[in-house]
């Protein structure tokens, strides 16, 4: 596996720890396990009304969980780099924003 292949290996782990503390810290939240069941009505209504945009946060994490691995896969396939559409390169300044990008430009768009 080249260096770029190397870095990028490197980045997708440290995401994955970032984006798994994340979920953690918002399951824990919409469980009620974050001290919320000892506020009063008005905090739980605020906790409320954000428990909706934090449903989603979590969805993309999750999302964003399962690109990572595939990317680790396709990575220890030997096939990262290589548009899982047409087959062919994916731009190396696209996959150094984003690693686990499956899709060159032309078959994301």
């Amino acid at each position: 596996m080249g260096s770029a292949a190397e870095h990028a290996r490197t980045q997708l782990i440290q995401r994955i720890g970032e984006l798994t503390g994340r979920e953690e810290a918002i399951a824990k939240h919409l469980r009620g396990e974050d001290g919320r069941r000892d506020a009063d009505f008005g905090d739980i209504a605020n906790f409320t009304a954000a428990d909706e945009v934090l449903e989603g946060l979590e969805d993309a994490a999750l999302a964003e969980l399962t690109e990572i691995r595939h990317a680790l896969r396709r990575m220890d396939e030997g096939t990262w780099g290589q548009c899982a559409s047409c087959g062919k390169a994916i731009a190396p300044k696209r996959l150094a924003a984003m690693p686990h990008a499956s899709r060159c430009v032309s078959c994301a768009s």
